[in-house]
């Protein structure tokens, strides 16, 4: 390995694949003088809406005067965009440095003990946050949540995004085993804030704060969100809590973004009580211009392109709901590219009966599953088409002059934004 450039090597910790636990995580932290420790931190965990509430908290609490580590995945064009202080990637010759720098502490352990990808990543990111002084950091959870590398914060605030059922044959075959593993992200004597879940989930989370004695506050119990109105560019809602904030406007497209911004705006109201100096103006902003690519993004107009990265049976739910509702009176076709780990055969049932046109490709990844097999589950055979290549694909529907939605994988995403 020693050959091998900073970059080179940290992908060939890919090798060792994923591996749910902390114990390398917190080996390696500690011989770093444990960073992680240096900044309070807000840690985020779910399976859809993570990085819609990392995103906006992160966003608010720059505009309030405070500088903000944001960890986040996966990335869609380079990995340095998952560590960024107030919006700005590590920069490159510093992300080689901390790798060198954990580099000559893997090499001088028994293969065994080496991290993964993840985990690598993650001990950079913290080592980055901490002699970069940030105030604070937000981090999102990478997968589960009870062993996930990002648990080893001593965070002071949880929060558990709508749980749905993904990476199943890590974290189990039901919301009550899956919130399990989320609700592991929970600590002693902290604040707890949670998405309205199904009510195998709720039972779990519920139990888990009160074992752990930590307060937890929960969307439709303890503070919502109300659509008022809203276009394919814009919504404004109303968001009721202890404080009442009512006609908050942003870029944010999606009913479902109503609930991801309204826990985000809990989330900061409960920094406020901590002493954070939080204005509303300031959440008004914030929550107004939030950039996130590839969350129901609009790429095109007349016709329409709409790039998601919707990659499981309830993100594809949320998406069909998003078309039906912000487009009632327009005809989507869709172009798809899913990961052969995911529940690919429930996704199709879900979008197929939304469309007459249907065009598989195959996202840049080895876990990428063929298109001939996603056909073989598609009952009218007649409405899909195969382009195997998403630049190809692309290209193609570009010249339909037809309204279309990219979806499947973020991995497919990643292949489309450099095209735009």
């Amino acid at each position: 390995m020693s050959k091998r450039t900073p970059l080179e090597f940290l992908d060939s910790l890919s090798d060792f694949g994923i591996k749910l636990g902390l114990d390398k995580t917190l080996f390696y932290l500690e011989k770093l003088g444990n960073p992680h420790k240096k900044y309070p931190s807000v840690l985020v965990a779910g399976t859809n809406g993570k990085g819609s509430v990392c995103k906006s908290v992160n966003k608010v609490l720059q505009i309030s005067g405070y500088k903000v580590g944001l960890y986040t995945s996966p990335h869609l064009i380079e990995v340095r965009e998952r560590i960024k202080i107030n919006d700005k990637e590590i920069p490159e010759s510093i992300f080689k440095e901390k790798i060198k720098i954990l580099r000559k502490i893997i090499e001088k352990q028994p293969l065994h003990l080496y991290p993964t990808y993840f985990e690598a990543l993650t001990i950079i990111a913290f080592l980055y946050f901490a002699e970069s002084n940030v105030d604070i950091l937000v981090c999102e959870v990478g997968m589960g949540g009870r062993f996930d590398a990002t648990n080893v914060l001593p965070s002071f605030i949880e929060v558990i995004t709508k749980i749905g059922l993904d990476h199943m044959e890590f974290l189990g075959k039901t919301y009550r085993e899956i919130a399990n593993e989320k609700a592991g992200i929970i600590k002693e004597n902290t604040i707890v804030i949670s998405a309205k879940q199904k009510k195998e989930a709720s039972q779990v989370i519920k139990k888990k704060a009160r074992d752990k004695k930590s307060k937890l506050l929960t969307y439709g119990e303890d503070f919502k969100g109300k659509l008022i109105n809203f276009t394919s560019e814009r919504m404004v809602f109303n968001f009721y809590g202890r404080e009442k904030i009512k006609n908050l406007e942003t870029d944010l497209i999606g009913i479902h973004q109503v609930e991801n911004l309204s826990v985000a705006i809990q989330t900061l109201l409960v920094l406020k009580e901590k002493g954070y100096r939080i204005k509303e103006e300031d959440i008004r902003e914030g929550i107004k211009n939030i950039n996130w690519p590839a969350r129901f993004q609009v790429i095109q107009k007349n016709p329409y392109i709409i790039l998601d990265g919707a990659h499981n049976p309830d993100g594809v739910r949320t998406l069909m709901k998003n078309i039906k509702k912000i487009f009632p009176n327009e005809k989507f076709s869709f172009l798809v590219g899913i990961l052969k780990d995911k529940d690919y055969k429930s996704m199709i049932k879900i979008f197929e009966k939304y469309t007459d046109r249907i065009i598989f490709t195959k996202p840049d990844s080895e876990r990428a599953i063929s298109p001939e097999i996603l056909v073989k589950y598609i009952k009218d055979k007649r409405k899909v088409k195969i382009i195997e290549n998403p630049e190809k694909a692309y290209n193609y529907i570009r010249k339909t002059g037809q309204n279309w939605v990219i979806f499947g994988s973020l991995y497919l995403s990643s292949d489309i934004i450099p095209l735009l």
